[in-house]
């Protein structure tokens, strides 16, 4: 019988099945490359904290004339942008190794998630094709919030209006971000039609896809992923919290760290939470992955020009006329 809930209690089950003993293979890099992402992270924003207030010192240099501090602060501040920008997409082409590698052990018991099979992965993904994905998922939420952005920004002086427009916006972007939770996934399964295609087919399928999933891919994602994260962090927040209104900062950093290494130790569930979905989804639900790629890929001919060649044409039509028999003398 076809359905589009998941029963979240078999669902854990299976989730403490697939992790059983292969957690620990896929744990240590995992939470060796989220820790590094992390600390990149911090290193650059500090750094784009001390950029910006270098440029504000520069720009009262100008009146002297010394323009160049100006440029030198703006150029140190663009070139930690691109860095934080090339960190980011470099975790979200790992974040998209991991779950592949998650999601081939779930159609394979046998493979195990390791620094392996991560790296493989990220060498065979064709970045440029998820680069284009994610920037259409963002360009089409922006699109969608953006006529409420602009109702806000008119009203600004209504503050009830104000806050009710950002409501609207917020529960827009979460339904549109649940809708497209499942392109990268639609996409590996149908990779090799995309060859030529635009990568919004992808938002479309998964659209498509979640119809009537989006509730139970919410509660699996909240109970599973969400909450465990959330208790554990309000426990050692709260202690870091101690620590530092105490003044005992052994404790403040005890706290802060433990709470990290948690959240690093719990990252492989997040991962395979995610992709487990979708592999349970599929035999079940009504509409089935080709079905969600309906009427979206472009023919061959379309994308050749060749449906759009009149000299073609033509000559196909001379082929299938009557041949053509010269007057003898």
């Amino acid at each position: 019988m076809k359905r589009n809930h998941l029963p979240l209690k078999e669902f854990i089950n299976q989730l403490k099945s697939t992790l059983k003993g292969k957690y620990n293979a896929a744990v240590w890099p995992i939470a060796g490359i989220t820790l590094l992402y992390l600390a990149l992270t911090a290193l650059l924003a500090l750094l784009f904290t001390r950029s910006a207030m270098m440029l504000g010192y520069a720009t009262m240099l100008i009146m002297y004339g010394m323009i160049s501090q100006v440029l030198l602060a703006v150029v140190e501040a663009l070139g930690i942008l691109i860095l934080w920008f090339l960190v980011t997409f470099g975790m979200y082409f790992v974040n998209m190794s991991i779950l592949y590698s998650y999601q081939d052990q779930i159609k394979n018991p046998n493979l195990k998630v390791s620094a392996t099979t991560i790296w493989k992965h990220f060498k065979h993904l064709n970045k440029n094709q998820l680069l284009r994905l994610t920037l259409y998922s963002s360009l089409f939420i922006f699109l969608w919030t953006l006529p409420l952005d602009i109702v806000a920004a008119l009203a600004a002086k209504n503050q009830a209006l104000v806050i009710a427009v950002r409501i609207v916006n917020f529960l827009i972007t979460f339904w549109k971000t649940l809708e497209y939770s499942q392109a990268p996934l639609l996409y590996r399964d149908q990779q090799p039609a995309f060859l030529g295609q635009s990568m919004r087919h992808a938002l479309t399928a998964s659209r498509r896809f979640m119809g009537g999933k989006k509730l139970s891919f919410f509660t699996i994602e909240f109970v599973v992923s969400f909450l465990p994260m959330l208790v554990w962090g309000a426990i050692f927040g709260g202690v870091a919290y101690y620590g530092n209104y105490t003044a005992i900062y052994f404790i403040m950093y005890a706290g802060l760290i433990i709470m990290l290494l948690g959240f690093c130790a719990y990252a492989p569930v997040v991962y395979l939470a995610t992709a487990q979905f979708y592999e349970q989804s599929k035999p079940q639900s009504p509409i089935s992955v080709e079905d969600a790629f309906v009427k979206t890929f472009k023919p061959v001919e379309a994308l050749t020009g060749e449906a759009y060649d009149d000299a073609a044409d033509e000559s196909v039509a001379v082929d299938d006329s009557e041949p053509i028999v010269e007057n003898q003398k």
